[in-house]
């Protein structure tokens, strides 16, 4: 706000003040010389006093009957006013004959305006109001034509005068003869009078007063105007009608005679003659091109204006888009001044603008480089002070170089330390061996890595900033709700450290630990996610409780039973017959006998080393059906194999696991098919993986029953089955398609069968 003041107070003086006249006067000359306007067809016309004519009329002044001549002829050819703008003694006793003539000339013209000038003394010659030619005129007009300070004409005024004695000036008192309702009421420009003390050659000040100021706008160079000679009009070569309804202005254009002028529109043909002066002050008034300057309000408005949207901008954008926008203000300044005197005809002063909008790009990267070179030696202080993981480096402030240069070393030891910092952080949080993620209140993810990389398939760390980690955590779900453990609510709680057990996509088992990180001053600025990968710990885990469950359930069971049927004999040997006794041990101790085995077989299928060797599915779906047979046979059920099988599935396996896994859901199948009932099975390719679907007609199982068939102990008993196992056939299936790098699904709904699929990896570069 304080340099915007500053900035805003020295617009307002330069205006004020007019300190950039110059270059707003160049600015303004330029609009000026290129207005440039066709006059061909204008209402105005110049009867030149040229070389032409001095050479065939002789030296000049002229005798008065010259000029009584030429305006006799002019007053033939009916134009709307004679401006007769040539300086004419105001006695001549040597020819008084002449003066007669010229005077009768002016009073039968009736058209006649006459120069007239208000300095006191002998030079220049004047022609004072008492003089008898001046009665004889229609009208009078002032003919000043006041040059700046640097020798241009660019403005007039039209009324100017001796205080209580001004007079139009003498293009509007021309304009006033041809046509006197034009003006009569409100004339261009300001009214209020402007004070001026005039020294004219004799010294003494005289109280003058004008108003009504114009630019004057010039239609073109010197000569743009049409001319007429004076010698060609005085001997009768002008066609007639030349000068009808025409404003027709004498005066001297010959260089000999002075009365020149440089102006915002002179090029290389020279000065412009003062008549041609008045010819452009005529035409414009005549046709509304006269331009006036802009009121102070309105153009420091507009000055001030744009210097405040540049303040506005500066404080949002950036330094090299703040620049631009300046130029572009700057710019879009002289383009309003410009469309301000072409559409509007007001002539602005926009250099204070620009020269406000320069001081104000300057002053605001001076603030804005202080601050921030200031701020970043304080913050360096401070880390300096509380740094307890690097070693920051003492700042010194250097004694060469100019200000800005010891701020950008001192920058330049800030920076080193940030990115020691920065370093030293990455290289902390790349070497945690568990996928680590830092990121905002809202979940965009900041910071992670090398392991989580890894685990979410990613090419870099970098690759996952800025993702969402609710979207990237989607499938990381509790073990409690089966929820997404990242969400938006919970992102939006309370910051509290804390641990979820969840399962993700990949069937992996995590610990996702999270804890809130919080900026210098306390405030909650994000979440830190930590993904242990539990997975070995709770098969580990889950392998105990199974065989704890074993020893404790299943196989005691039997056991169990033929403890009881040995005490039974004992006490009571005629309870059963000896068969009965020998057939029920026997059943109790196969059993015992199966249990054991299908737990040794999933415990070799969860821990040891697969023998993996290139094997093609359906041969070895073939030999499983056919050691199936008499299982099948002897239940009334029939195995089919699908016309539409694929008969070459390479994959690369251990053979006898995958052959186990098949056989155990035939068997299951099997169990739970009515007699004359048909299973089907087929090889079928899903994508990467070839599957081995085996389908019954059983009486399926119910949907709460079967996110739980695949686990150890669980038993798919259901209407009609004959299951008599100790459910780990089928985690048995799941763990082998697990270590292969596949997976296992089931389809089933109550009363219609089950359709089970074990996929398997097809092997790189085998064909169907």
């Amino acid at each position: 706000m304080g340099l915007a003041g500053f900035a805003l107070m020295l617009v307002l003086g330069l205006d004020a003040l007019g300190v950039v006249r110059q270059p707003n006067r160049i600015w303004q000359d330029t609009l000026v010389a290129l207005q440039g306007r066709d006059v061909r067809k204008s209402s105005v016309i110049v009867v030149a006093v040229d070389e032409r004519s001095i050479a065939a009329l002789g030296s000049w002044p002229w005798r008065r009957s010259t000029h009584a001549a030429l305006i006799e002829r002019l007053t033939k050819d009916t134009p709307l006013a004679i401006g007769f703008d040539i300086p004419i003694s105001e006695s001549d006793p040597h020819s008084v004959e002449d003066s007669k003539a010229l005077a009768a000339a002016l009073e039968q013209s009736g058209k006649i305006v006459l120069p007239i000038q208000m300095y006191e003394g002998s030079s220049p010659l004047t022609l004072q109001p008492g003089c008898p030619l001046v009665a004889s005129a229609n009208r009078v007009g002032l003919d000043r034509l006041p040059v700046d300070d640097d020798g241009i004409l660019r403005k007039i005024y039209l009324r100017e005068g001796l205080r209580g004695f001004e007079m139009d000036h003498f293009s509007l008192a021309v304009l006033r003869v041809g046509d006197p309702t034009r003006f009569s009421k409100d004339l261009p420009g300001s009214p209020e009078g402007e004070d001026h003390l005039h020294t004219p050659p004799s010294g003494k000040w005289l109280d003058w007063e004008r108003s009504h100021k114009l630019m004057v706008p010039f239609a073109g160079p010197a000569g743009h105007f049409r001319r007429i000679s004076y010698i060609d009009v005085l001997a009768g070569t002008v066609p007639p009608g030349t000068f009808r309804g025409k404003y027709v202005l004498v005066g001297t254009t010959a260089a000999s005679l002075g009365g020149l002028y440089e102006t915002p529109a002179t090029d290389d043909a020279g000065l412009m003659p003062g008549v041609e002066v008045n010819a452009n002050i005529l035409e414009s008034l005549l046709n509304r091109h006269e331009v006036t300057n802009a009121p102070l309000w309105l153009n420091t408005g507009v000055n001030t204006s744009v210097v405040l949207l540049a303040f506005v901008g500066m404080a949002v954008l950036e330094p090299v888009s703040a620049l631009l926008m300046t130029g572009a203000l700057a710019l879009a300044l002289l383009v309003v001044s410009g469309i301000g005197t072409v559409a509007f005809r007001l002539q602005f002063a926009p250099a204070a603008g620009i020269l406000g909008l320069g001081t104000a790009y300057t002053l605001w990267s001076w603030g804005r480089l202080n601050a921030a070179t200031r701020y970043l030696i304080e913050a360096s202080a401070h880390l300096r002070a509380s740094a307890s993981i690097a070693q920051v480096p003492a700042m010194r402030m250097h004694s060469s170089g100019d200000f800005l240069d010891r701020r950008i070393k001192g920058l330049a030891v800030a920076a080193q330390h940030l990115r020691n910092v920065h370093q030293l952080v990455s290289d902390s949080l790349d070497n945690l061996p568990d996928a680590t993620l830092v990121c905002g209140k809202h979940g965009d993810i900041r910071l992670a890595n090398a392991a989580a990389a890894r685990y979410f398939n990613a090419d870099s760390a970098e690759a996952l900033q800025n993702l969402s980690i609710v979207e990237l955590m989607r499938q990381v779900r509790s073990v409690d709700d089966n929820q997404p453990v990242a969400t938006p609510a919970s992102l939006a709680r309370h910051p509290l450290a804390g641990a979820v057990q969840a399962r993700d996509q990949a069937d992996r088992d995590l610990l996702v630990k999270h804890a809130p990180s919080l900026s210098i001053d306390g405030q909650h600025a994000g979440w830190i996610f930590s993904l242990v990968d539990v997975s070995e710990m709770r098969r580990a885990q889950r392998q105990h409780d199974d065989a704890i469950h074993f020893l404790s359930h299943d196989i005691r069971a039997p056991q169990t039973a033929i403890v009881t049927l040995l005490e039974l004999n004992r006490h009571d040997p005629a309870a059963m017959t000896a068969a009965q006794f020998r057939e029920r041990i026997a059943r109790h101790a196969h059993k015992a006998l199966a249990l054991s085995e299908g737990f040794i077989q999933l415990a070799r299928a969860r821990s040891q080393p697969y023998r993996i060797e290139l094997r093609n599915l359906p041969a070895l779906l073939n030999e499983c059906i056919d050691d199936a047979w008499e299982a099948h046979a002897s239940n009334q059920i029939q195995v089919v194999l699908d016309p539409s099988s694929a008969t070459k599935a390479f994959c690369r396996i251990d053979r006898d696991l995958v052959s186990r896994a098949i056989d155990n859901l035939l068997d299951n199948a099997i169990k739970h098919s009515p007699p004359g009932s048909t299973i089907g099975c087929a090889i079928e390719l899903h994508g990467d993986c070839w599957a081995v679907r085996i389908q019954d007609q059983g009486p399926g199982i119910a949907a709460d029953r079967q996110a739980t068939v695949f686990e150890p102990f669980e038993r798919g008993d259901h209407g009609g089955g004959r299951s008599h196992g100790a459910g780990l056939g089928l985690a048995f299936v799941k763990t082998v398609a697990a270590r292969h790098g596949g997976r296992v699904s089931l389809y089933s709904a109550e009363g219609m069968g089950c359709v089970f699929r074990l996929f398997l990896p097809r092997a790189p570069g085998s064909r169907e």
